[in-house]
């Protein structure tokens, strides 16, 4: 009798191994192609700005940037680890750009990445074109300058090409934020 009941524990916790994989390997799909988990049970924060999910053997933290009754995609930060796992948004950016002697604080988390995305990750080259700084950008005390005239991004003492699409990205980000700030 006694084998019996541990043979059947046995089989139950493998069976709820095996589960646990299974939705976590299904919930982490879901989270790659930024969709909300669906084997979890969800808790909202006090404070509305963090969503918690508990699944089998493993949690997802979620920062969303509205409500958490907003739709999935208006997230700010999502991490999937282990039931102990700790997840903090770092401290927020605040972007500056100058332009025509005014100056404006960017504050939109995908904004800013959008912006670091570009600004960063531009191949610089030591050679300099002799436009003028239409826009200066600062990013975590780092200057970039663009050079519209020139479709050039300028940082320190080096340059890069910036793509037509690209500048109109930038444009367009900071005309969207001089609209939030009248």
């Amino acid at each position: 009798m006694k084998k019996k009941s541990i043979f059947w524990m046995v089989g139950i916790l493998i069976l709820i191994v095996i589960v646990g994989i299974i939705t976590n390997y299904a919930d982490s799909a879901n989270l790659t192609t930024g969709h909300e988990p669906s084997y979890c049970i969800k808790r909202i924060s006090k404070n509305g700005d963090k969503v918690t999910y508990w699944g089998l053997g493993y949690k997802v933290i979620r920062y969303v940037s509205v409500s958490p009754h907003e739709p999935y995609e208006q997230n700010i930060g999502v991490k999937m680890g282990s039931w102990f796992m700790k997840y903090e948004l770092p401290n927020p950016k605040i972007v500056q750009i100058q332009y025509n002697g005014t100056t404006m604080q960017i504050t939109n988390h995908k904004d800013i990445s959008v912006l670091e995305n570009i600004l960063v990750n531009s191949k610089y080259d030591s050679g300099i074109c002799d436009g003028i700084a239409t826009y200066t950008i600062t990013i975590d005390n780092q200057t970039y300058s663009i050079k519209q005239s020139c479709k050039e991004i300028q940082k320190d003492d080096k340059q890069a090409p910036v793509t037509e699409e690209d500048l109109n990205t930038i444009l367009k980000i900071i005309e969207r934020n001089q609209s939030d700030e009248l």
